[in-house]
């Protein structure tokens, strides 16, 4: 007893909290002992027969037997006397001296036979046959998988339910499975033909399902959540979690902004935007603050998001903006079972810019400069030289989005998973690789590459250990190991210059491999030797997680109360080395092309690096967290249900390569949680949390917060009076909860609020000819008096299931006023005389909307399974306060916009004629028709900065919307999922409007996009043409480069976001293997995109189409059970 109370003792201390322990059991051979002089102490008189029959009642279990195997033999008396022990030992003691053993085939049930009997079992095979039925209705059931238990021996029904199975033994017990249907374990007891019935699966309302720091049953949960009850779901071709999240998932909103790999995460809200500051959900994996975008989505065994009040306040100041919990699996006990999972993928572009080409681009330009009494750009015999395509060297045409991106990448998945335990121990083990390359284009002639390249390489190692029979302890360990490459200069980089350069300033590159470039100062790059000859920068990095959590039953105190330590620490490390260099560029002068001997004269025009350089760079951190925990349930009677929970948590994070004495400080913050329910008959509930939480950010006395919330929850349905009701209505509930919740991330990514931060400056100068100066110190930021924003949050929930609980439908309507933003007091006027606006806690916004989802899960006669699933999150934010100073006209107060709002000048059409013109108010230097006409909004007949009001809702969708469906047909499967979003809007071309608004940046600059064409000119003056008349951008020709409606653009979609077509090999070909199930699979993503916008993807983080495109992913894969 010594050594198990040191180690409990041990882990106690390392998860905070330490706890008496009285004595936990005694030494398993003193048992032993003791019980065998007892049993050696009673006559043998007792026959075997009814020895085991008194076990039975004594253990509440069955045990089978032959009577033939049991006949003429005595047993030991089972006397008052014995201490109460397991009843293997009992089985053992009485059966070893009478030549007979057992087998455990349930936990409450065994077989006793002679052990000749199972040496001749061993040796030899019985057939045995039998017809799988639904339990409901009777229909047989095709395609149920049937294995021997704790063997990979197995079979399938026919069409008509029928199976046929060779098996070791008939005191084996079959594992009977099918989709849909409750798993069940038939013992064969001697049997050689079985009749077979199984249930679908009940929604009882007892499943217990996630919430903050625990579990909870489902039908008293009164916080609003939503999960993913098929983990299979998350099983994308994509490299980060959260691309499979938006539209499956009620309350979530996510737009994937980029399409790089290793780079392609979405961003991801819970219920949209209600701040300024950071609104990004907590995520929590295994109890502990971590990312998830790394995470290998075959490790995870469940996935909750906590939306109100009710069920994130426990999280005090880091539950406003909601919280994703992930639960990674753990072993099961049983044999191990082996699970392989690969797949191969080929990528292409979504969506591509399309460019126009050089002809369409001299034309044009030459449009835009002769329309408004300026020279042409390009004489006839230039633009008919580059249409011939004569000496290309000197008259290119080059479409640069061609030149950087190759056709195709490639993508791929490996996974390898073990899973089992013994009695007392349980594992999990999982290793996975994920590869994606790009679609960057190479340069043959380099040592390197420069292609965009991500490989990760993922670990999760879960154990756990029955320590006694109330205690248990879990270690987790695991992590990632990332090895990131792209072009030195960046991705956003090359699309720019791509974006920046014409297609006839000069070729991709000249004879010898010299990199063409005109300008002497480095503008104006080349895009493809940005792309490829500029060098290369590669970042590795790598994370370990470790978790260490302890839960002791603490029955022999007081019923129902447990406590439960839990211990993390991570480490996380980033290094990055850029090597990277400027090549000397050089320029044909088509005015002066040839040398004397008549070869082309490379005039150069950049003297460069054509070494690489070296410059790394590092960074990482390392944070611990410590939680202790107690925890009560308890039934009273047969009505009344309890629970409470208590938590104590710490965190502490830092940085490994602080840039100063602030940065090196840890972040560290404190809290308390409490929660309490009650719940009466299964009908009416009640729940309270709160969350006490501090961080080291504020002073002493605003530190901390207090932030509470309760709920009640009705189901209707188990009221008598609506008994009526109930063969329509399986289920009807109701709930509501308000509350507080900490909003920590409001605070600015300020340290240390409170303090006065000065930095040195310039100071002046004075004296004779300013020789003489002083330096001095400016305020960088303002120590002010603030606190906590805090968030309150109202949900009524309604939930209904029908149709036997095949039809499930959940609405949530919700509000949530998040009052204390921290915002810079733009109220205070500039004579005070400050460096820089202090901030406050001054910002109020007030969001609500609805969420729900609807799910059916049905068959569709014998062969046919159908699942439906439907989700839609819609929300609205509005600026309640911002500080804003008043206004002169009421457009031009932002309160009641939303956050993203954009603003500009509003649109009125195309100015039709002169005359128009002339009696319009002042615009913006020479004003044609054609024109961009804009509203006089305050009459003064000049169009300026009062003129301004919003002209968009900004690229965030207010409305998201995902459906899916999933069919089987006997050994086939098919799963499909849609992905739409509508509201957001953006104003296309700015801030850069180089390539998207024709020829903005003058001077020879700018790409130009196809739908230029689409422009109004004097002889097609169509009012509707996508551009206006077209003007080169000069200090003359400003009018049509403003802000304004006429560049906001929907982008409103709707894409088949995943599709998946598998088929699953009968188990008259594996059976004969060590293989249990094999399934082979495609897998397609963004197959399919519907947009009004075309000119990229919609959902990129783009104005003008300079972000790497998202892809679209075909692959193909295999999945394998040992």
């Amino acid at each position: 007893m010594g050594n198990m109370t040191r180690q409990i003792g041990l882990m106690l201390v390392l998860v905070g909290m330490m706890l008496p322990l009285g004595a936990l059991g005694q030494d398993t051979d003193e048992i032993l002992t003791m019980k065998r002089q007892q049993m050696e102490a009673v006559e043998r008189k007792t026959p075997l027969e009814q020895t085991l029959r008194q076990l039975e009642e004594t253990y509440d279990v069955n045990i089978f037997y032959k009577s033939r195997d049991i006949e003429d033999k005595f047993a030991n008396k089972i006397t008052q006397e014995l201490p109460n022990i397991q009843v293997e030992i009992h089985l053992n003691l009485i059966l070893e001296p009478l030549g007979l053993t057992y087998r455990k085939l349930t936990e409450d049930s065994f077989v006793v036979y002679q052990k000749e009997q199972l040496k001749k079992k061993i040796t030899q095979q019985e057939t045995i046959t039998g017809q799988v039925t639904d339990g409901q209705t009777g229909e047989t059931l095709p395609g149920v998988n049937i294995l021997v238990k704790g063997t990979n021996i197995g079979a399938s029904t026919n069409t008509e339910g029928e199976f046929s199975l060779d098996v070791p033994s008939l005191t084996d017990t079959l594992v009977v499975s099918f989709i849909g249907y409750e798993t069940r374990e038939v013992p064969v007891d001697g049997r050689t033909n079985l009749e077979i019935s199984l249930l679908p699966e009940a929604v009882t309302g007892d499943e217990l399902v996630v919430v903050g720091y625990g579990e909870q049953r489902e039908i008293s949960l009164i916080g609003s959540q939503s999960f993913i009850e098929n983990t299979e779901e998350l099983k994308v071709s994509s490299g980060s979690l959260t691309n499979s999240l938006a539209g499956r998932l009620s309350g979530v909103v996510g737009v994937q902004r980029s399409g790089l790999p290793g780079a392609d995460a979405s961003d991801i809200w819970i219920r949209g935007i209600s701040t300024y500051g950071d609104s990004s959900p907590l995520i929590l994996v295994d109890g502990i603050e971590r990312p998830m975008n790394s995470l290998n989505p075959d490790d995870i065994e469940s996935l909750t998001v906590l939306k109100d009040a009710s069920a994130t306040a426990v999280y005090g100041t880091r539950g406003a903006n909601g919280v994703i919990i992930i639960e990674t699996k753990e072993g099961q006990k049983g044999e191990p079972t082996i699970n392989v999972d690969f797949f191969q993928g080929i990528t292409e572009l979504t969506q591509v810019p399309e460019m126009a080409d050089g002809p369409t681009y001299m034309r044009l330009a030459n449009e835009a400069r002769t329309t408004r009494g300026q020279p042409a750009l390009y004489t006839e015999e230039e633009m008919q030289m580059t249409e011939n395509g004569t000496n290309p060297l000197i008259y290119p045409d080059v479409d640069w989005i061609d030149q950087i991106f190759n056709d195709f990448g490639q993508n791929r998945q490996f996974n390898a998973q073990v899973n089992g335990g013994a009695e007392n121990t349980r594992y999990f083990v999982s290793l996975s690789y994920y590869n994606e390359k790009g679609l960057l284009v190479n340069n043959d002639t380099t040592d390197y590459s420069t292609n965009s390249d991500y490989s990760r390489y993922n670990l999760q190692s879960n154990v756990t250990l029955d320590v006694t029979p109330t205690t248990e302890a879990k270690l987790g360990v695991g992590g990632y190991l990332e090895d990131r490459q792209y072009p030195a200069v960046g991705v956003g980089g090359i699309f720019f210059q791509a974006m920046d350069a014409s297609p006839v300033a000069y070729p991709v590159i000249y004879p010898g491999g010299l990199t063409p470039g005109r300008n002497p100062n480095g503008g104006e790059r080349n895009p493809y030797v940005e792309a490829t000859g500029r060098g290369y920068s590669d970042q590795f990095n790598s994370q370990l997680f470790s978790t260490l959590e302890l839960t002791q039953e603490l029955d022999m105190l007081v019923e129902g109360l447990s406590f439960k330590g839990l211990f993390g620490f991570d480490t996380y490390s980033e290094n990055t080395i850029n090597r990277s260099k400027r090549p000397d560029t050089y320029y044909i002068d088509p005015s002066d092309p040839y040398d004397v001997d008549g070869s082309y004269y490379y005039n150069l025009t950049y003297e460069g690096d054509n070494s690489l350089g070296y410059d790394p760079e590092n960074e990482g951190n390392r944070e611990y967290y410590l939680e202790s925990s107690l925890r009560y349930s308890n039934d009273f009677g047969a009505r009344h249900q309890v629970s409470g929970l208590f938590v104590y948590s710490q965190s502490d994070e830092q940085g490994a390569f602080a840039g100063n004495f602030t940065e090196s400080i840890p972040h560290r913050e404190q809290s308390v949680a409490l929660r309490g329910t009650y719940s009466y008959d299964d009908r009416y509930f009640f729940e309270a949390n709160f969350g006490y939480s501090g961080s080291e950010n504020f002073a002493p006395e605003n530190q901390f917060g207090f932030f509470p919330s309760a709920g009640v929850g009705w189901v209707i349905s188990n009221e008598k009076f609506f008994e009526p009701l109930s063969g329509a209505i399986d289920f009807l509930k109701v709930r509501y909860s308000d509350g507080y919740v900490g909003a920590s991330g409001d605070a600015g990514g300020r340290r240390f609020a409170y303090l006065t931060f000065v930095t040195g400056a310039n100071g002046y100068t004075y004296g004779l000819n300013n020789q003489a100066g002083r330096d001095g110190l400016n305020i960088s930021d303002y120590g002010v008096n603030v606190q906590w924003a805090e968030s309150r949050k109202q949900d009524l929930g309604i939930e209904l299931r029908t149709l036997d609980d095949q039809l499930s439908l959940t609405v949530d309507f919700f509000k949530e006023r998040r009052d204390g933003i921290f915002l810079n007091r733009a109220s205070i006027p500039n004579f005070i005389g400050l460096v820089s606006d202090p901030v406050g806690n001054v910002g109020v916004v007030e969001n609500r909307g609805v969420d729900g989802q609807i799910q059916f899960n049905g068959r569709l006669g014998k062969d046919f399974s159908l699942g439906l699933q439907g989700q839609f999150t819609y929300n609205r934010d509005e600026i309640i306060e911002n500080d804003q100073p008043p206004q002169p006209y009421p457009w031009m107060d932002r309160r009641g916009d939303n956050i993203l709002a954009i603003y500009g000048y509003e649109a009125a059409g195309l100015f039709e004629s002169q005359e128009e013109i002339d009696n319009h108010a002042q615009q913006f230097g020479t004003v044609l028709p054609g024109d961009i006409k804009y509203k006089d909004l305050n009459d003064d007949g000049v169009i300026n900065a009062f003129d301004q009001k919003k002209i968009g809702r900004g690229d965030v969708p207010y409305l998201t919307l995902g459906a899916g469906i999933e069919l089987g047909y006997k050994a086939f499967d098919m799963q499909a999922f849609f992905q739409g979003q509508f509201g957001a809007e953006d104003q296309i071309g700015f801030p850069d409007a180089s390539s998207i608004l024709p020829f903005s940046g003058g001077g020879g600059r700018g790409n130009l996009y196809a739908i230029a064409t689409d422009r109004w000119t004097e002889e097609n003056p169509d009012p509707d043409a996508f551009y206006p008349r077209l003007a080169y951008g000069d200090a003359e020709n400003t009018n049509n480069f403003k802000n304004s409606s006429y560049w906001t653009r929907s982008l409103d979609f709707v894409r088949m976001k995943e599709m998946e077509v598998g088929y699953t090999l009968p188990l008259s070909i594996t059976g004969n293997t060590t293989i249990n199930t094999a399934r082979i699979y495609f897998r397609g993503r963004n197959l399919l995109l519907l947009s009004d916008f075309d000119l990229w993807d919609p959902e990129l983080n783009t104005s003008n189409g300079t972000s790497y495109p998202n892809t679209r992913v075909y692959a193909i894969g295999l999945d394998i059970q040992f």
